[in-house]
């Protein structure tokens, strides 16, 4: 890996170290509680064993997706606390961070030790990630990659962990997502793809977790995805402030099993 590249990626490691810490603060912990409940589907009085060692994808959920009716999220919180305390470039990455969202990404070519090609799923890109050497252990070509990329420039990065999925889940999942975005875009809510999966990541989450619990049903059979539709998310309550509270987000349905990196 290449000096700088090297130092980018030490950087935004440190730097989003200080990010997942700053999420589990005593004051975010009600919010926290409830996004939980909203990224995992969970039905009403479900317990969930929260380790925020093994919960990367959340946390950047928390920290990145789940916003105000406003639009502002954790993000920025914390830039408006800490401004003045980041560098230029720390403060570059943060901004960065903001505009990622989660996503499904196939597998296309690994160079262990140096970086991964990787195809996005919903918007069709092919690009290349560096990754840390032997984090590329286990990851097999064509396998479905469940997680976030932050670009900066011309270079990428995975952002904290991600889920690994058969590539046999790639077509039922994909339509699923579709079918959502298309279900949005005739009630009149006309918005991009990317804007879609930055809104409503957790649809794909949805779909794992129903998976997981052996709750899907066979589409090729016509029958309905489980219990979870997208009306249940506005139920779930959202985030209307920085200390608790989520805010109101759009309808969403679940669903089909994977394994996490």
């Amino acid at each position: 890996m290449e000096p700088q590249i090297d130092a980018l990626k030490n950087l935004f490691g440190d730097l989003f170290a200080k990010l997942m810490a700053f999420t589990l603060e005593d004051e975010f912990q009600e919010a926290l509680g409830e996004a939980l409940e909203v990224f995992y589907n969970m039905a009403e009085g479900e317990e969930y064993e929260f380790n925020p060692t093994e919960e990367f994808l959340f946390m950047a959920w928390f920290l990145l997706d789940d916003a105000d009716a406003a639009g502002n999220s954790l993000i920025d919180e914390f830039l408006s606390r800490y401004s003045d305390d980041l560098t230029l470039q720390e403060t570059q990455i943060c901004k960065a961070l903001k505009e990622t969202h989660l996503t499904l990404l196939q597998v296309k070519e690994i160079q262990p030790g140096r970086s991964i090609s990787l195809r996005d799923l919903f918007l069709g890109e092919e690009f290349e990630v560096f990754e840390a050497a032997g984090s590329a252990e286990g990851i097999h070509k064509d396998s479905i990659l469940y997680t976030r990329v932050l670009r900066l420039g011309e270079t990428r990065f995975l952002v904290g962990a991600g889920v690994f999925l058969d590539q046999v889940v790639m077509e039922p999942l994909t339509q699923f997502i579709t079918d959502q975005y298309r279900e949005e875009c005739e009630d009149g809510q006309k918005v991009s793809f990317k804007q879609f999966l930055k809104e409503n990541g957790e649809l794909i989450n949805w779909w794992i977790r129903a998976l997981e619990q052996g709750e899907l049903l066979d589409a090729e059979e016509g029958e309905q995805p489980p219990d979870g539709d997208k009306d249940d998310k506005d139920d779930k309550g959202g985030k209307d402030d920085k200390d608790g509270g989520k805010p109101p987000s759009d309808d969403k349905t679940p669903p089909d099993k994977p394994s996490e990196a």
